[in-house]
């Protein structure tokens, strides 16, 4: 599809929105809503590996605060404006006391940094609760597999070429900006729901390029959700005039693998399922919290095509698809009440790569990480406590995607591979969560 028409079609699409929009009568009063949050969390990592620097992490502290501000505008019966923004005080990780990381002062001390959380105009027609039509347009939160704590949520948080994904604590969704367009009819018992997205890149390389993307599940309240989607990733881009780029000015292309040349653009296809038992027994309902004993799982493939290597040691094809296809289970443990919610989530991915960005990161290129050894299987516990309504305890034990946050990129500082990398290494976190 040529990027003229995409363009051409959102110019209509929007068009249309605003005439539907401007019908909307916002003449009267209304009182925009002001909400927030202040959290605080810290924890360690007690053993891992940091493959830039090659060393061993032993019980490396990680420490962040938050702060966020959001006002909602109800400026119709339709139509909702919201707004917010967030601040960090960051504490950089530091993989060892000694060595170079003591050349770097910025290492040393906290920073502050503030980034825009919601910026979004949201139209929806029919009724309240499951909306029968949807428009979001501006940068928004996305979430599709509600289960999700940790591990899975691939179609968003994922490359292609690499196959990597990037997770963060607490953050189980996908920041977007684009457009969205929802749809959500009753289906027999149950109620079908579809998304169709198109959104640009503004936090991962290659920037400012276009995914189309389509997620459809159809769910039995309290019982059963069946999903999929698929996105075409990176599926045009704006247009980089540099040298050093291949074919598609903005995926370079350093190597030719049988004919085939890299490139960041490719499919991504995602399958999950929910079930939970308690509502074929409505007595355990009493007894069991809202969230126990939930069974969820999801599964993906990231990128179609296969880049096969040969080149001799040059160890850097994409030969087998089985490579990019990452799966995950979870279970809600039973807590009897006494947490909202404790989750356990396993994941499997073969791949002669680790989980890393590294390439992607430092030099702009879809070429996968070196070899290294590694585990196959992640994992994670997760469980979150509230105490009133505006108090959470959260917390975690894992050995999954951390990639901890490192505020000096110069000289590989940064890592971006997973630091949990062996079947040996895990960390931990607590947070302290505050809303109004």
């Amino acid at each position: 599809m040529h990027k003229r028409t995409i363009l051409y079609t959102m110019a209509v699409g929007l068009l249309l929105a605003s005439s539907v929009i401007a019908t909307e009568d916002s003449t009267e009063k209304y009182v925009p809503k002001l909400s927030g949050y202040a959290s605080w969390e810290s924890g360690e990592v007690v053993k891992g590996y940091s493959g830039a620097a090659g060393v061993e992490v032993d019980r490396g502290w990680l420490q962040t605060g938050y702060m966020g501000l959001c006002a909602t505008a109800d400026v119709s019966d339709h139509l909702r404006i919201i707004a917010g923004g967030e601040g960090q005080f960051v504490v950089s990780f530091r993989r060892s006391e000694n060595g170079n990381n003591d050349t770097y002062t910025e290492l040393r001390f906290p920073k502050t940094l503030f980034s825009i959380k919601r910026g979004e105009a949201l139209y929806s027609a029919g009724r309240t609760e499951n909306p029968l039509f949807q428009l979001e347009a501006g940068f928004f939160p996305y979430k599709y597999n509600a289960d999700v704590k940790d591990l899975g949520e691939y179609l968003f948080r994922t490359y292609c070429y690499p196959a990597s994904m990037v997770n963060e604590f607490d953050k189980p969704y996908a920041d977007l900006l684009g457009l969205r367009l929802g749809l959500t009819v009753d289906a027999g018992p149950g109620i079908f729901h579809n998304d169709l997205l198109l959104t640009t890149s503004m936090q991962f390389w290659p920037f400012n390029d276009f995914s189309l993307s389509y997620i459809a599940d159809y769910s039995i309240p309290r019982i059963f959700t069946l999903g999929a989607g698929v996105q075409l990733f990176d599926l045009f881009s704006v247009g980089v005039d540099n040298p050093q780029y291949g074919i598609d000015p903005t995926t370079p292309d350093p190597k030719t693998m049988n004919g085939k040349n890299y490139t960041f653009a490719g499919t991504k296809l995602i399958g999950r399922v929910s079930f939970d038992p308690k509502g074929l027994f409505p007595a355990t309902e009493g007894l069991l919290g809202k969230e126990d004993l939930k069974l969820y799982g999801e599964a993906a493939i990231l990128g179609l095509n296969n880049y096969e290597d040969t080149i001799a040691n040059s160890n850097d094809g994409y030969d087998n698809i089985l490579w990019r296809m990452p799966v995950m289970l979870g279970i809600n443990l039973p807590t009897f009440k006494l947490l909202d919610v404790l989750g356990f989530e396993m994941e499997y991915q073969y791949s002669p790569y680790p989980n890393s960005i590294t390439n992607v990161e430092y030099n702009m290129t879809p070429l996968p990480s070196s070899p290294l050894a590694h585990s196959f299987t992640k994992w994670c516990f997760y469980g979150r406590k509230s105490l009133g309504r505006h108090v959470d305890i959260i917390g975690q034990i894992a050995n999954d995607h951390l990639m901890p946050k490192t505020m000096v990129m110069a000289n590989q500082f940064a890592d971006y591979t997973d630091v949990t990398i062996r079947n040996s290494d895990w960390w931990w976190t607590l947070k302290a969560r505050f809303d109004f």
